[in-house]
């Protein structure tokens, strides 16, 4: 009798132990990790221009993520924005860049969008850097 008691717990802890490893269906494929980006040396920014230009949105796309927004050309003659974006992670690291260039006649609106491909950070961030004439 008493060698059927220490089979049983044998199997028993068997059983247990099987259970407790990692197999196949214990494993994860890792979540991609954002990188840092590389930062143009120069970003052309005019403060004049600058308060001409809003960003209205900062959101996930497929494949990385995008800013939009609205240009108000206040002045006389007309713009060829150039709109510099960079996004960064909540910690200030570029995990992305991204630019269009825009024209806008005199006293004139328009949308903008600017869309870059990077894996993103939770959160990720749209900071306009820099707005000039191009």
């Amino acid at each position: 009798m008493r060698l059927l008691g220490s089979g049983l717990v044998a199997i028993a802890l068997a059983v247990a132990l099987v259970g407790c490893t990692g197999g196949p269906a214990a494993t994860r494929s890792p979540s991609p990790t954002p990188t840092s980006a590389a930062v143009p040396s120069s970003i052309p920014n005019d403060p004049a221009l600058r308060a001409d230009v809003r960003m209205r949105s900062c959101a996930a796309v497929e494949g990385g993520w995008a800013a939009a927004g609205r240009i108000a050309n206040t002045s006389g003659e007309r713009h060829d924005y150039r709109i510099t974006v960079l996004f960064t992670s909540k910690n200030a690291t570029v995990i992305g860049v991204g630019a269009t260039t825009v024209p806008v006649k005199a006293g004139a609106q328009r949308n903008w969008r600017i869309r870059s491909s990077f894996v993103a950070a939770s959160p990720t961030l749209c900071v306009l850097s820099g707005v000039a004439d191009h």
